[in-house]
């Protein structure tokens, strides 16, 4: 019950008041409790974070890819060109093949694609892929690409497939008896 002294409240203790008191106490928690409650929120956030930016990964990759093929449609629409003139008339005009294998080449080269010199170089089995070896007599020829049989890539500097090589070797000198 409380009791007006000089339009102040005071508190006067009922009966059992002593339990209210300790109520009060059990409401504030120890820090431990406070700790684990942080703890938890801090996790629930990080969950929340990771799971919104892997959201924005995959719009961001779906966007990307969707530049890219809009890139390649005319590509596409030039091939149907060349179907279907080549059904008219039985030809297939060489230029016209090379013209979109230009364009092809172009757009991927834009995008960040470079091709791997091999012919003539010296091999590297970090970028190339050696298939065939051919010995030769020529000391200067020893561990040079001969011959290209598929061409290598690279995106931005890292390998999206090797060269496919023939390389030279040394012929081993037949010792005299």
């Amino acid at each position: 019950m409380e009791a007006k002294k000089d339009n102040k409240y005071i508190s006067i203790p009922i009966e059992g008041g002593e339990s209210e008191q300790s109520a009060d106490r059990s409401d504030e928690k120890e820090p431990k409790e406070i700790y684990v409650e942080q703890l938890q929120r801090l996790q629930a956030e990080f969950a929340n974070y990771r799971r919104r930016t892997e959201k924005e990964k995959e719009s961001l990759s779906t966007f990307i890819k969707g530049n890219f093929i809009a890139q390649l449609l005319p590509i596409l629409d030039d091939l149907d060109l060349l179907v279907k003139h080549h059904e008219e008339d039985h030809q297939c005009p060489i230029e016209a093949i090379q013209l979109i294998i230009q364009k092809l080449k172009k757009i991927l080269f834009d995008e960040g694609l470079e091709s791997i010199d091999a012919l003539d170089q010296t091999f590297n089995p970090d970028i190339h892929e050696a298939i065939a070896v051919e010995e030769v007599e020529e000391p200067k020829k020893d561990g040079v690409v001969l011959e290209e049989w598929q061409k290598g890539y690279q995106f931005h500097g890292s390998l999206l497939r090797p060269s496919r090589v023939k390389v030279a070797k040394l012929k081993a000198m037949e010792e005299s008896d």
